[in-house]
């Protein structure tokens, strides 16, 4: 038998040859041959060529770790480029937030890019707007507690000083009878006017401090019948009478309804001299109410009409505290309305005060 031709290619790899009987074919000076089972014409080299096999592994190598030192580096620089995108709104934003120094005014804060950074900026522009709210809130508060304080120092001044002299005449001199009599008469007139302005400064201070959580639905018929009732008793020589009113459910305070009607027949009776006093209701629109209160009174002086809703006015020798309308307009705007004089067709002064059936929040 001839013996095979030699085979092809790199020296160590499988290549085709003729079939042949023999297990391991070689020639002289050649590597040997030998056949793979399964394989026909197939023949592995026995003795490969180690420095050829060992350069094809060690350039694999070098292949495979530039592949893989070139991935890191892209992966690296992708990350950058995209970490970059996705924190400068992030940036932006502690700058903005970087730059708040005062409640009094915020700046607009932008976040705009990522999606989870424009959430971000959302919630923290929600957040300072209640910050700011509240803060313009409890600054409202405070000046008003401190314009409250000073003008209640001032209003109660006046009778305490009264009263202490009152009471230092009689434990220091003896005085006849009847002017000891009189100067009792004083102090007790004195600690009523005191106790009458305490308990409207009450009233003020606590419509300072409602919130709309607290109002209720109520039948402003039923409230204002209630009212009337009152004052009927209070006035048993003035004739006092709810004359008109639809049936209406308002949302609002029910006790602050009252005071308005209160504080109104109280004017018309006691500083304007009336004996008549009406009390209408009429429908401005679905919404809106307005409550109007004739008197036949002499009404208000004119040079305090401008003034006349503002707190401790009142006309001279006027035994009231002065804040009778001042409540009434507080009651009014608390029920997102206003409250205003005007002459009356009974010939006396017609307070006009407008509310909501429903205030918004």
């Amino acid at each position: 038998m001839p013996p095979p031709p030699a085979a092809t290619g790199v020296p160590g790899y499988a290549t085709d040859a003729p079939d042949a009987d023999d297990a391991t074919l070689a020639r002289p000076g050649e590597p040997a041959l030998t056949r793979v089972d399964g394989l026909p014409g197939v023949l592995v080299s026995l003795d490969p060529n180690r420095d050829v096999v060992a350069s094809a592994i060690h350039r694999s190598q070098l292949i495979g770790l530039g592949i893989g030192v070139a991935g890191a580096l892209i992966a690296a620089l992708l990350g950058w480029v995209l970490a970059g995108y996705a924190a400068r709104p992030l940036r932006t934003l502690a700058t903005a937030a970087h730059g708040i120094d005062t409640l009094e005014e915020l700046p607009p804060l932008s976040g705009r890019g990522a999606r989870e950074a424009e959430e971000l900026s959302d919630a923290i522009t929600r957040m300072l707007a209640r910050l700011e709210a509240a803060h313009r809130a409890t600054n409202q508060a405070l000046s008003s507690a401190r314009d409250f304080a000073a003008v209640c120092a001032h209003e109660l001044r006046t009778p305490l000083t009264a009263l202490r002299t009152d009471l230092q005449v009689l434990a220091t001199k003896e005085i006849p009878a009847e002017q000891r009599g009189a100067i009792l008469s004083e102090v007790l007139l004195a600690e009523k006017q005191i106790e009458h302005t305490l308990t409207d400064l009450e009233r003020l201070a606590v419509g300072e401090l409602t919130e709309p959580d607290v109002f209720e639905p109520f039948d402003l018929c039923e409230t204002l019948d209630r009212a009337t009732q009152d004052a009927q008793r209070r006035y048993p020589h003035t004739r006092i009478d709810l004359t008109a009113c639809d049936p209406r459910t308002v949302t609002g305070l029910p006790g602050g309804i009252m005071l308005i009607v209160t504080n109104a027949v109280a004017n018309a009776v006691q500083h304007g001299h009336a004996d008549t006093v009406h009390i209408t209701v009429h429908p401005l629109t679905q919404d809106t109410v307005e409550i109007h209160i004739d008197d036949n009174g002499t009404g208000i002086p004119k040079a305090l009409c401008p003034k006349a809703f503002d707190r401790f006015v009142k006309g001279p020798g006027s035994p009231g505290s002065g804040l009778g309308l001042a409540l009434v307009r507080q009651q009014a705007e608390l029920h997102s309305g206003t409250a205003e004089l005007n002459p009356s067709p009974l010939g006396g002064v017609r307070l006009q005060v407008q509310i909501a059936t429903h205030p918004p929040n």
